[in-house]
């Protein structure tokens, strides 16, 4: 199937409607996949991370707890979705974006095989930065190096951790549509955003299959707690949300089939788009940057003629450019 136009949430709207943003809010933006990467954050903080008080002296044990729950995590969860829509093909090619399974046997791939070279750099880098990222800043916490706001308290510490939790997605946003377009220029993309766009056909471990240096500056978005007072939870929250919520988003389905035949929401038509056509949508819908600095693609017919014609302007611009310069040292 193809990729259908992208639009932009309720909340953009104007005049406003507060109805039809209360809905979004409640229908696409927390259900399903927002909501469940809180209860999955929620999970992690209590159950599967060291107290916090473990973190008070750097400990290599402890980091490496954190990765070993991150390993879990992603196998569980990437594993399972690529299980059930690569593996066991329970939907066959039904609402997938590109009729073709993942590559075997191409060059550019580790072992020349995407899912185990994506599934490598997910494991053996993302998992490995993230731990290093969440065990530092913990270790700020244990040293009350940073301010602690407690979600048991009062009421008004518990709605402003709820209403941070639910900041964060937008700042996430900020940050991934930042750090996106540095990794876009020529230098970074060369030596290390190249690997991740080497899934141009993407599957569940495409998602956070990236170079060391992208996993370096793509998970750094809990460094905004550091001028955010927050309660530590909330740093565990942006880490396993930045590795797990890219394998839906990646998975190259639009929807997934469950029970009696009914779909939920799967892949995002946006970001896929990005992968398709490479210079475009470097952000997320849900603060649509990219609407505001003309990188916006929603993939109808007019935005891919627009996109051509800017591409066929650009690469005439650098032939004449290229032209001067031979020009100027001939001369």
């Amino acid at each position: 199937m193809g990729i259908g136009e992208v639009v932009l949430p309720p909340l953009y709207e104007r005049p406003p409607r507060p109805l039809a943003m209360a809905r979004w809010l409640a229908t696409t933006f927390l259900w399903w996949q927002n909501g469940l990467w809180i209860v999955v954050g929620a999970a992690a903080w209590l159950w599967l991370t060291p107290p916090l008080d473990r973190f008070a002296s750097p400990a290599a044990w402890a980091v490496v707890l954190v990765y070993l729950r991150n390993v879990v995590l992603m196998v569980v969860i990437v594993g399972g979705l690529h299980w059930w829509l690569y593996v066991r093909r329970s939907q066959g090619t039904q609402h997938k974006y590109d009729e073709r399974w993942l590559s075997v046997g191409r060059r550019p791939f580790l072992f020349r095989n995407q899912t185990r070279d994506n599934v490598f750099w997910s494991l053996a880098s993302a998992c490995a930065v993230a731990a290093l990222y969440e065990s530092s800043m913990l270790w700020l916490y244990a040293n009350d190096l940073l301010p602690t706001v407690p979600v048991r308290g009062s009421l008004g510490t518990l709605a402003y951790a709820a209403a941070l939790t639910l900041a964060m997605f937008p700042l996430v946003s900020v940050h991934f549509y930042a750090n996106h377009r540095l990794l876009h220029t020529p230098r970074l993309y060369r030596w290390a955003h190249s690997l991740h766009h080497r899934n141009v056909n993407i599957g569940p471990w495409s998602g956070v299959s990236m170079h060391p240096l992208e996993h370096l500056l793509y998970l750094s978005a809990p460094l905004m707690f550091l001028l955010i007072p927050a309660n530590p939870y909330l740093v565990t929250l942006t880490l396993t949300y930045l590795l797990l919520s890219p394998a839906p988003s990646h998975s190259g389905f639009d929807r997934y089939l469950v029970a009696g035949g009914r779909t939920v929401a799967g892949g995002d038509r946006f970001h896929t788009l990005h992968h398709r056509y490479f210079d475009c949508n470097y952000g997320t819908t849900l603060v649509p940057m990219d609407k505001w600095f003309g990188t916006w693609h929603d993939g109808s017919d007019e935005a891919r003629a627009a996109f051509t014609d800017r591409r066929r302007r650009l690469a005439a611009r650098n032939a004449g450019r290229r032209r001067a310069d031979r020009s100027a040292r001939q001369t």
